[in-house]
């Protein structure tokens, strides 16, 4: 009998915890709302665009200690993050360019510029900052050799928490857009 009530009180215990409540995180620009006319076919196309394997999961990446990182379980994203990146680095791109930056594969052939974006580093250390580590090419039409780029910044975080983070890991994001497009405006 005692058993049974023992049982019964541990079950009780555990059942009666609540777990932590769970946030996902979309990854957005903020573009401007409105409708623009968009010329198609575009002269510069955003191609692959490569997370780091350690990145390659749902949970929000933090530093831990040197070399350590640990993905949160409550603090996720709420897609990929290749697709997320994707999705953003194109956005911020067509808004520094001023002009659309395309992403569809059969329209490769007809862009002038192809960008590839490697993501290395993209997660929050414990000192409040957040990291990016980027590598980008620019490949021209025509077989042309690619130039290659590298991009490597931190910020701190303006709140607290994982939403200060995912904001300071978009503001990374969108300076290395903004980053890209200057190199675009070099390319002969």
């Amino acid at each position: 009998m005692r058993a049974i009530a023992l049982a019964s009180t541990l079950l009780l215990i555990a059942c009666g915890g609540s777990a932590p409540a769970r946030t996902q995180y979309l990854l957005r620009s903020q573009t401007p709302e409105g409708s623009v006319r968009v010329d198609l076919p575009a002269r510069i196309g955003l191609g692959r665009v490569v997370v780091a394997p350690y990145l390659d999961q749902s949970g929000i990446v933090m530093e831990t200690a040197v070399n350590e990182v640990t993905p949160a379980r409550n603090h996720t994203w709420a897609e990929p993050l290749d697709d997320a990146t994707l999705i953003f680095l194109r956005a911020e791109l067509s808004t520094a360019l001023g002009e659309e930056v395309g992403f569809d594969p059969s329209d490769r052939s007809l862009w002038k510029y192809t960008v590839e974006v490697f993501i290395e580093q993209l997660h929050g250390t414990m000192a409040g900052q957040a990291v990016l580590v980027a590598s980008y090419r620019i490949a021209p039409r025509g077989g042309a050799a690619p130039s290659g780029y590298r991009f490597s910044r931190s910020a701190p975080l303006a709140s607290e928490g994982y939403s200060g983070l995912v904001d300071a890991e978009a503001g990374l994001l969108r300076d290395l857009a903004s980053a890209i497009a200057g190199s675009i405006r070099e390319q002969p």
